[in-house]
């Protein structure tokens, strides 16, 4: 076994058990500057997730050969053996929205598939889930279209509970996602609900323009 293929096999279940411990440090939690500095890092929590990160790979390793260094923000993971070193990466998520989701990553560049580790800030604790990525992946019928490459939402309650053992289904994403944002696009102008957009203005005025004069368009 070579050592990628080692460190896939304990990916899952250092990102379990590094979940767990952190939704058993309620004291710790508690006492992090949550959204410290200009770009939203969470180092604090960053911070305590390393220590955890590093503590549950102490537990878990039975290779005296191999290795872990871990850097923040996020978990960014070195693992080493002999000369051989594997990187990796644990996206680290907290959110105290009542909706209880976060922005996610721009599609075009996220891997879908990485461990990721989710702390909900409640007003009677913290809690905290984990799995691959794509779980909390989130699309409803009346999403807005972004100016750059989309950042689907992630969903706290689409990912693990820490004592379940870990989804290893991995995914291609369709990383285009133009289908479904046209979709919801023509669902908010037929089909309003909430909130409206200047994109909902915009779609109308395309869709008039289209109707309009067909023949333009007849070859798209």
């Amino acid at each position: 076994m070579d050592l990628k293929e080692e460190i896939n096999l304990l990916m899952p279940q250092i990102t379990k058990l590094t979940a767990f411990k952190l939704s058993k440090s309620q004291n710790e939690l508690n006492n992090i500057s949550w959204h410290k500095g200009e770009s939203n890092t969470d180092l604090e929590f960053s911070e305590l997730a390393k220590k955890k990160c590093v503590e549950s790979f102490d537990e878990i390793n039975t290779n005296k050969n191999l290795f872990l260094n871990v850097e923040i923000p996020d978990l960014l993971l070195t693992f080493k053996k002999g000369d051989h070193k594997q990187r990796f990466k644990i996206e680290l998520k907290s959110t105290k929205s009542a909706d209880r989701s976060v922005p996610g990553s721009m599609i075009m560049s996220l891997d879908p598939n990485m461990w990721t580790i989710f702390c909900l800030r409640k007003e009677s604790g913290f809690e905290v889930r984990y799995g691959r990525y794509h779980l909390g992946m989130s699309r409803s019928t009346h999403d807005l279209f972004q100016d750059r490459s989309p950042r689907p939402r992630l969903q706290f309650d689409n990912f693990q509970n820490v004592n379940e053992e870990p989804n290893l289904e991995e995914t291609n994403i369709d990383k285009s996602f133009f289908k479904h944002y046209a979709r919801s696009a023509v669902n908010r102008v037929l089909d309003p609900k909430g909130r409206g957009s200047w994109q909902d203005d915009l779609v109308k005025e395309i869709i008039r323009i289209a109707i309009k004069d067909q023949k333009k368009f007849k070859d798209i």
